[in-house]
């Protein structure tokens, strides 16, 4: 079942106690990014609200844990270079029991990855993660690799829509509307927030792409 299938009765009931709705923006132009020492297996992520001409950065592309990441124009930046690292399926960490059941029971099958900060191509050790058990508002920062669950990031697959995908923070703890990546405005860090629903879809803030390669 999909997660917004899931996340469609849930909204359906506090649609029914609070009548509340959201509006959708539409994102820019396409643009790409990454250094050309950084090659051909570089990526960037880009959101669907704000579209490919504004990508995942590090703030000042200082390599340092708790380091903010934010959403940046996109051009050939090494504070924008990042590789993606598979790191198995969610069934292997949920038998290590490195992710919770809510997790490592629903989505099973699904890929694990992680995003290591690159620099033009250098590698750091530093992966998009949260210090923190994922929660509403909880900062993306630069984390250790390899060390915990939030360091992790499950693509939706079954949920993807016209390339874009939620990528679930993987120390969450909830099903029906987990913490996923989320973005804030130009400039602004980005965070994870529980998965929501904007007239029936997916919220384009929380919806993402891997822009691979330099441009």
């Amino acid at each position: 079942m999909s997660t917004r299938n899931k996340i469609l009765g849930g909204i359906a009931a506090l649609t029914l106690a609070c009548g509340a709705g959201v509006g959708v923006s539409v994102a820019a132009p396409p643009v790409h990014a990454a250094t050309a020492a950084c090659g051909p297996s570089c990526v960037a992520l880009a959101s669907q609200q704000w579209g490919m001409a504004d990508v995942s950065a590090v703030l000042l592309g200082t390599g340092q844990v708790g380091q903010s990441v934010i959403l940046s124009p996109a051009g050939r930046y090494p504070s924008e270079d990042f590789r993606l690292l598979y790191e198995g399926t969610v069934a292997m960490f949920y038998q290590d029991g490195l992710v919770d059941a809510a997790v490592g029971l629903t989505w099973p099958s699904d890929p694990v990855y992680e995003y290591e900060y690159v620099p033009n191509g250098t590698e750091t050790d530093l992966c998009l993660g949260t210090a923190v058990t994922a929660a509403n508002g909880t900062p993306v920062t630069l984390q250790r690799c390899g060390t915990t669950s939030k360091v992790i990031w499950i693509p939706l697959s079954i949920d993807r829509i016209g390339g874009y995908v939620p990528l679930i923070n993987g120390s969450d703890t909830v099903s029906s509307t987990p913490y996923v990546l989320t973005a804030g405005k130009v400039g602004q860090d980005l965070s994870t927030a529980e998965l929501y629903l904007v007239a029936g879809t997916f919220a384009p803030l929380q919806m993402w792409e891997n822009l691979v390669g330099v441009r």
